[in-house]
């Protein structure tokens, strides 16, 4: 286990140096000069010049690349050039709100994909199963930023339930903290939750269908039996594969919430910052989302043996 761990933190650090090349490319490859941006439309050459050596932008891009690399092994993420403060100082007060809404959306998609792929399974080819799949099927087509119009226009325009944007720390105030957060949570869990369901139901099914739970069966255990004892631990580990996978598409899908529920959170801080060409600040929000995934497939990886201590990871003790 040991070996496995080392080997896999190992290839985790080696994904974030190849992303983190990928991510100042990224940049660079964005139509737009920031020193023009920041000069402003009536600068004169000398004054876009200057603007471009005081920020390095006249450095050579590998120059650039080690200078950004270097700050970030010093825990210094560089200096917004559009906001002309530490990168971190505007990068922290939009984490609680991320975490919000990522957070409580990964606990609804969890319940959502359970809720629909279980209950397809345990009946498969019938009335619930279509229902269910069918449902899943039409959750999981609709892009992200439709439902959340829908939720919008149906909740909180023609209901007037619940608040249709922005964002409130349920620490600093509860009741409309929790109101803010519902339709994103709704949102992101439902879309997530029917794509994971077709996996859950898949799992489950084939489960179902193994001699143990077949032998579990003719033992007269009733249904919720073995489901609980003999096919729940064993399905959940293919499913934590495609939960570990699928957690980069509800951070793209974060991303967009934000957005459209005016969030203040990374995803917006991210967008107004390829707006103005802002490459630190973009560089930072972009490597610690593609840190919050290397992450989350280690984390992923090391749950195999959790979830189902029978397994014996490769390269473990």
């Amino acid at each position: 286990m040991a070996r496995f761990l080392l080997r896999r933190a190992l290839q985790s650090l080696l994904t974030l140096m190849v992303a983190s090349v990928a991510v100042f490319a990224l940049m660079r490859l964005i139509p737009g000069d920031p020193a023009v941006i920041l000069s402003g439309g009536d600068a004169s050459d000398e004054g876009i010049a200057a603007t471009r050596t005081k920020f390095g932008l006249d450095q050579p891009l590998p120059v650039q690349y080690w200078l950004w690399v270097a700050g970030i092994i010093r825990g210094d993420l560089g200096t917004s050039f559009s906001a002309q403060a530490p990168v971190s100082s505007l990068i922290e007060p939009t984490i609680p709100a991320t975490l919000w809404l990522v957070s409580g959306g990964v606990l609804l998609a969890v319940v959502v994909a359970l809720l629909l792929g279980a209950g397809a399974a345990v009946s498969p080819r019938r009335g619930v199963d279509a229902f269910l799949t069918g449902l899943a099927s039409l959750l999981y087509g609709a892009p992200v930023f439709w439902l959340a119009l829908i939720f919008i226009l149906f909740f909180g325009v023609q209901l007037k339930w619940l608040p249709v944007g922005g964002f409130v720390n349920p620490a600093d105030d509860p009741a409309l903290g929790l109101s803010s957060l519902i339709l994103p949570w709704l949102v992101l869990g439902l879309a997530m939750g029917a794509s994971l369901s077709k996996f859950v139901r898949a799992a489950f099914l084939e489960t179902l269908e193994s001699d143990h739970v077949r032998l579990a069966r003719a033992k007269g255990g009733s249904t919720l039996q073995v489901i609980s004892k003999h096919v729940f631990r064993n399905a959940m580990v293919p499913v934590v594969t495609v939960f570990g996978v699928s957690f980069a598409t509800l951070l793209g899908g974060a991303v967009v919430l934000e957005a459209v529920f005016t969030w203040p959170g990374l995803g917006s801080l991210m967008i107004n910052s390829v707006n103005n060409r802002d490459y630190p600040t973009v560089q930072a929000v972009l490597l610690i989302y593609v840190g919050t995934f290397v992450m989350t497939n280690f984390l992923t990886d090391v749950s195999y043996s959790l979830i189902d201590p029978r397994i014996r990871l490769s390269g473990g003790a």
